[in-house]
């Protein structure tokens, strides 16, 4: 169960119209009905009764209603104590590397010219981020994948480079005096992560670019999280390719080696995404420009 499910709830009830909830909360009506078919679902209990001329809330629906009003009022009011003015909410989803390496950047700069809105920000996958603004619980997404979902819009906002990274060991310290060829690390242990990855995706494409199966790969570990393929990497574990802008730290420190991969071949791209079925907020709107122009300044 979702705020904005319930939001949506209370709207359609005070307002008696999914068209002018919608309106209200810069939805559509798609949205609307989405979010009130997720609650009833979750609640095994139908909360509206909507005909061609009116709609009806019923026993259960008003039950809900009282209680979602509670709920967003606690909601409001804990925002309220803590940042001690009302503030617009920006509901976001993040995947790994923008939300570890590029986020805190974003939300600093913006923050400090609009202390009047409100971040409540989520982390998963880029798969994970997409399918949340997919079904409206955030208003929108900065992931490392594009994968071409017609009912979204994909904006390129920031570029990355992929890299090999290595333990520092005399093995690879001897690497250094030379350019590489990805080939030359095909007989080492790899770790690589899980599917849903944006980092995953974007080296396959390079792999196969290469002419390089996964079955030509000695893979040691596939894991999730990237801080712990950091870990292993710098503790002898095995090589991994990873986007440069999560790497940079540990080179910095000594941690880890770092090879770029072939230039024409590694580049990749970060993407705002929002759903082309969601009327965005003036303030969203705002974040977007900002978070666009950010980069393109640098």
């Amino acid at each position: 169960m979702e705020f904005k499910q319930l939001e949506a709830f209370v709207a359609v009830v005070d307002y008696g119209s999914f068209s002018e909830a919608a309106r209200r909360l810069y939805l559509t009506q798609p949205t609307i009905s989405a979010h009130i078919r997720s609650l009833e679902e979750e609640l095994h209990s139908k909360l509206i009764i909507r005909t061609t001329k009116k709609t009806t809330v019923t026993t259960r629906g008003y039950q809900l209603y009282d209680s979602a009003v509670r709920m967003l009022e606690i909601r409001n009011n804990l925002l309220d104590n803590f940042t001690g003015a009302q503030k617009h909410m920006i509901d976001l989803a993040a995947s790994t590397i923008p939300s570890s390496y590029l986020l805190p950047e974003l939300l600093a700069g913006f923050g400090g010219s609009h202390p009047d809105i409100y971040f409540h920000s989520i982390q998963t996958d880029s798969e994970g981020a997409i399918h949340r603004v997919l079904d409206g619980t955030v208003d929108l997404a900065l992931v490392g994948q594009n994968t071409g979902d017609e009912s979204c819009v994909f904006i390129p906002f920031c570029q990355d480079t992929l890299v090999i990274a290595t333990p520092v060991t005399e093995h690879y310290l001897k690497f250094k005096e030379d350019p590489v060829d990805f080939k030359q690390f095909l007989e080492d242990p790899i770790i690589i992560r899980e599917k849903g990855s944006g980092t995953k995706k974007e080296m396959d494409l390079f792999l196969e670019k290469i002419g390089i199966t996964p079955s030509d790969l000695n893979v040691i570990a596939r894991m999730n999280d990237l801080e712990s393929i950091k870990k292993s990497i710098v503790n002898g574990l095995g090589i991994s390719i990873l986007s440069a802008r999560s790497a940079v730290d540990l080179e910095k420190t000594k941690q880890i080696l770092l090879f770029p991969l072939e230039e024409s071949v590694h580049k990749r791209s970060f993407y705002i995404v929002y759903s082309k079925n969601r009327i965005l907020k003036p303030h969203v709107r705002q974040f977007m420009h900002y978070v666009r122009d950010f980069y393109q300044e640098i």
